[in-house]
C-alpha cells in the first residue's frame, strides 16, 4: 500500500499545472465549511516541530488520553472538556479523530499543485500513512484528495487495528455561484482483547508486553461511513474581476458585491457496525447463540438545508456582519439487531446562525431547534466570541446548550450479550468556557464548566443507565512555555472538578510537560529540536470497556493512573520535509508495571518510533 502511493504522489508530482492561476505570494488558500466558507490554516501552520514528535492520532485531541494507545482502538481524554463534538453514528464516539468527518473537509484553491505524504512507523509494526494532493483544473476548480490509513499490531495480544479514512473534495466558484462537494469513507478494523485477563500477574512480573493474555482472543470490531455533502450557494449582486500584475506572475481577485443569497446543503450517510466474537465466559448473558456471536447495527442518514444569507460586509467597524436563516430536514434510518423492518423517523428544524467580526473581535452563533418530527423540541445552541484586547492580549469565550433525545440506540438494543429497552428523558447539556492568551509572555489560562442532566453512564454491569441528577463538571487549566535562549520548556497543568464522580470518573490532576532544545544548524539550513517530555495524570477508579457494545462502564475494583510516561526525542526540518525518532515510556523500563490507562488497559510499554512529512509544489 505505501509503495502505491509513493507511485501515486510521484504521478500526481509530475503533473503539467497548466491549468493553475499563478499567485503573487501565496501557495494556495484553504478553508472549511459551515455552511459558509471560514479561514483554515492547518496546512499553513502545520510545519513546526515543536509537536510533530506526539504522532498518535489520539494526540490530536489532547495530550493525555486513556485507553488502549494503539491506534484505531477506543479512547477518550482524561479532560471531560477535551472531548470530540459527538459523532452522529453513537458507536463511533470513542474513536475521534481516526476518521474523517464532513466538518473536517478542507477545501483549497491552489495556485500550485501541492503535496504532502508523511509516515511514521517502529514500534508495534505501526505504520501511519497520510497522502494528500490538491490542484486547481481551472482557475475555478480545485479538487482534493486526503488518504490516511494506519495498520498496527498493537503492544498487547489480539490488539490489531486497521484504518481507512478517505476524502475527496471539490470547490467550484463562478461568477455569483460557488458550491462545495465531498465524499468521505471512514473504515475501522480492529481486535477487541476486552483488557488482561490476570492483572496481578501483569503487576508482579515483566515479560514482554505481547506474552500476557488477554479476556478475548477471538472477537473483531467493524465499524464504517459512507457519506457525501453538496454545498451550494447562488449570490445576488454585481461580479467583478480584478487582476494584479506583479512581474511575471499575476492573480486573479474576484470581488462580488453581494447582501444576500440562497444556500442549499445536503449530507447523505450511511454507518455500519459488526461486532464479532466466539461467546465466553467474558460475558455473563448469551442471549442468541452460544457458538457464534455476529451483531450488527445500521444507521442512515439524510440532512437537507435551505437557507437565507443576508450579509453587509465592510459597514466602519463592522467587518462582517451575517445572518442565515432556514429550514432543516433530518431523515434518520435506524437498523437494531433482528428487527424485521429499519425504523425511520423524520425531525424538522429552524436553523439559524450568526456571524459578526469587527476589527477586535468576533462573535458567531448557531441555533436549531425542532418545531416538529421525532425529535421535537429539541434544541442545541453555541455562541462563540473572541477579542483581541490588544496586540499581544487576547481573549476566547464559548457557551454550548442542548436539550436533545439521546442516540436511538440508547432506547433499545438486542444482540447476543446486551438488551435493553428504555424509555429516556432528554439529555441536557450545558458547557461554557474562557480562554485568555498572554502572547508577550506565552501564558494561557482558561476555565471549563459542563452542567449535565439526564445524562447516560454505563453502570458495572456495562449497562446504560440515565441519571437525572445534575453532575457538575469544571477544569481550570494553565499552560506556559518559557524560553531562555535555544531552550524551551511547555508546561501544561488542568485540575479537575467532578461533583459525582462515581457517575463520570475522571482524574482530578492531569499533566504534561515538554522541555526541548531548537536551534538552526549548518547555516540555517536545517532546523534540529531535541527534546524530552511527561504525561500525568492522578489515579481515579478509571473505566473498563465492554467490546460488545464498544462502551466505557464503571467499576470500582482498581484505580488507575499515578503513573508518569516519559519520552525522548529528536525533530529536524531542512525546507518542506520533516522527521523524527522518538523513544516512548521510557521508565516502565525501571518502574514496577503500574502503567493502567483504564481497568486492565495498560499504557503502551517502551517502543521506539519515527516518521517523516515531507510537502510538494509544483
Amino acid at each position: 500500500m505505501k509503495k502505491n502511493l509513493v507511485i501515486l504522489g510521484l504521478i500526481f508530482h509530475s503533473l503539467i499545472s497548466f491549468s493553475q492561476h499563478e499567485g503573487i505570494s501565496r501557495y494556495f488558500k484553504s478553508h472549511k465549511l459551515n455552511l459558509t466558507e471560514n479561514i483554515d490554516y492547518t496546512y499553513i501552520a502545520d510545519s513546526l516541530t515543536d509537536e510533530f514528535h506526539n504522532f498518535y492520532t489520539q494526540q490530536k485531541l489532547s495530550y493525555n488520553n486513556l485507553g488502549w494507545m494503539s491506534p484505531g482502538q477506543p479512547y477518550m481524554p482524561a479532560v471531560y472538556s477535551q472531548r470530540a463534538k459527538g459523532n452522529p453514528f453513537w458507536f463511533f464516539d470513542n474513536y475521534a479523530k481516526f476518521i474523517t468527518t464532513h466538518d473536517d473537509i478542507i477545501y483549497f484553491d491552489a495556485n500550485k499543485p501541492f503535496t504532502l505524504f508523511s509516515f511514521t512507523g517502529g514500534g508495534q509494526e505501526l505504520e501511519i500513512v497520510k497522502f494528500l494532493h490538491t490542484q486547481n483544473i481551472t482557475p475555478s476548480l480545485n479538487f482534493a484528495f486526503d488518504y490516511n490509513i494506519t495498520n498496527s499490531t498493537g503492544h498487547y495480544q489480539a490488539n490489531k487495528t486497521k484504518v481507512n479514512a478517505l476524502s475527496f473534495n471539490t470547490a467550484y466558484t463562478k461568477h455569483r455561484y460557488q458550491s462545495h462537494f465531498n465524499f468521505i469513507m471512514n473504515k475501522i478494523n480492529h481486535n477487541d482483547n476486552g483488557g488482561l485477563a490476570d492483572m496481578s500477574i501483569y503487576d508482579t512480573t515483566a515479560y514482554p508486553s505481547n506474552v500476557y493474555a488477554t479476556n478475548l482472543d477471538n472477537a473483531y470490531n467493524t465499524i464504517s461511513q459512507l457519506g457525501v455533502q453538496y454545498n451550494h450557494e447562488y449570490q445576488f449582486g454585481s461580479y467583478l474581476l480584478d487582476t494584479i500584475v506583479l512581474n511575471n506572475d499575476t492573480a486573479i481577485n474576484k470581488i462580488i458585491n453581494s447582501n444576500f443569497s440562497i444556500i442549499h446543503d445536503v449530507k447523505i450517510d450511511r454507518f455500519y457496525r459488526i461486532y464479532e466474537d466466539v461467546p465466553s465466559g467474558f460475558y455473563d448473558s448469551i442471549y442468541k447463540s452460544n457458538t457464534n456471536t455476529f451483531d450488527s447495527v445500521a444507521y442512515k442518514t439524510l440532512t437537507n438545508k435551505f437557507l437565507l444569507n443576508f450579509n453587509i460586509d465592510g459597514k466602519g467597524k463592522i467587518q462582517k456582519f451575517r445572518v442565515l436563516a432556514g429550514i432543516t430536514n433530518h431523515l434518520y434510518n435506524y437498523h437494531f439487531p433482528d428487527t424485521v423492518k429499519a425504523k425511520t423517523y423524520l425531525s424538522n428544524y429552524v436553523t439559524g446562525v450568526l456571524d459578526l467580526n469587527t476589527n477586535i473581535s468576533s462573535l458567531k452563533g448557531d441555533l436549531n431547534y425542532c418545531f416538529i418530527g421525532a425529535d421535537a423540541f429539541d434544541m442545541n445552541m453555541s455562541l462563540n466570541y473572541n477579542l483581541r484586547l490588544s496586540k499581544k492580549v487576547g481573549l476566547d469565550a464559548y457557551f454550548d446548550y442542548s436539550l436533545e433525545n439521546p442516540s436511538r440506540f440508547l432506547f433499545k438494543y438486542n444482540s447476543n450479550h446486551f438488551k435493553w429497552d428504555i424509555n429516556p428523558a432528554k439529555v441536557y447539556k450545558n458547557t461554557a468556557g474562557i480562554n485568555w492568551g498572554f502572547d508577550s509572555i506565552y501564558l494561557n489560562l482558561g476555565v471549563n464548566i459542563n452542567l449535565l442532566k439526564n445524562y447516560f453512564v454505563y453502570n458495572q454491569l456495562a449497562m446504560p443507565e440515565q441519571i437525572a441528577k445534575a453532575n457538575l463538571i469544571a477544569d481550570a487549566y494553565i499552560s506556559k512555555n518559557f524560553n531562555f535562549g535555544n531552550f524551551h520548556w511547555l508546561l501544561k497543568f488542568t485540575y479537575q472538578y467532578i461533583g459525582d464522580a462515581e457517575k463520570v470518573p475522571l482524574p482530578e490532576f492531569v499533566g504534561y510537560t515538554n522541555f526541548y532544545f531548537k536551534k538552526w544548524i549548518f547555516h540555517n539550513a536545517l532546523l534540529l529540536q531535541i527534546g524530552a517530555d511527561l504525561k500525568y495524570h492522578s489515579s481515579f477508579y478509571g473505566y473498563a470497556y465492554m467490546p460488545a457494545i464498544g462502551a466505557f462502564y464503571l467499576q470500582n475494583i482498581k484505580e488507575t493512573g499515578n503513573y508518569p510516561n516519559a519520552a525522548v526525542y529528536a525533530a529536524i526540518k531542512v525546507k518542506r520535509l520533516r522527521g523524527f525518532v522518538k523513544a516512548g515510556n521510557l521508565n516502565s523500563m525501571f518502574m514496577d508495571q503500574q502503567n493502567y490507562l483504564l481497568y486492565a488497559i495498560p499504557d503502551n510499554p517502551f517502543s521506539v518510533n519515527f516518521g517523516i512529512s515531507w510537502e510538494f509544489y509544483d
